[in-house]
């Protein structure tokens, strides 16, 4: 078995540092700014990957600060002509992979696990991580509706599974 060292820096916002990113998310945010810009953003990858090369191996820094990347990413699009999409970049941290099922698993019923969820969120946030990907949507809401399979208890908790996460995002 052959393993590589993984050479990205971490990323620092607050207290908390980040490793697991990727160019998928660099070129998420990318297309996000582009869109604000109202403008055509194709080579979001490259750029992307760009980004990434750098950090893995031109990077003196073994933490970067997320403030520091955005504004050097900022000028790099003005850089390359693209200061509409540099003006609407918004710095946001990697997804934050939240698994629902094993917090319906730890909190069965609805109103302690809507509260408990609440509070984690916060206590993310507090800690300067802001975007989020949810896992186990299904299998949660059947913890919560305190069922095995697919029926119309279970799509009504999905259906609130979703409302809520809507409202707090």
């Amino acid at each position: 078995m052959i393993a590589f060292k993984n050479n990205k820096p971490v990323l620092q916002t607050g207290h908390c540092v980040i490793s697991d990113y990727d160019v998928e998310w660099l070129a998420n945010v990318l297309q996000e700014a582009a869109d604000a810009a109202g403008t055509h953003l194709p080579m979001k990858e490259e750029i992307a990957r760009g980004v990434l090369m750098y950090l893995e191996t031109e990077c003196p820094l073994h933490a970067v600060p997320l403030d520091y990347l955005f504004d050097r990413i900022r000028h790099l699009l003005e850089q390359i002509g693209l200061p509409l999409i540099a003006a609407t970049l918004r710095k946001q941290t990697p997804p934050v992979s939240i698994e629902l099922d094993t917090l319906a698993g730890e909190v069965p019923l609805p109103l302690f696990f809507y509260t408990e969820l609440r509070r984690r969120m916060d206590s993310l946030r507090r800690v300067g991580l802001n975007t989020y990907r949810f896992s186990g949507l299904k299998e949660c809401s059947l913890a919560l509706g305190d069922r095995r399979r697919a029926c119309p208890t279970q799509q009504r908790a999905l259906n609130e599974l979703n409302a809520f996460l809507e409202s707090i995002a």
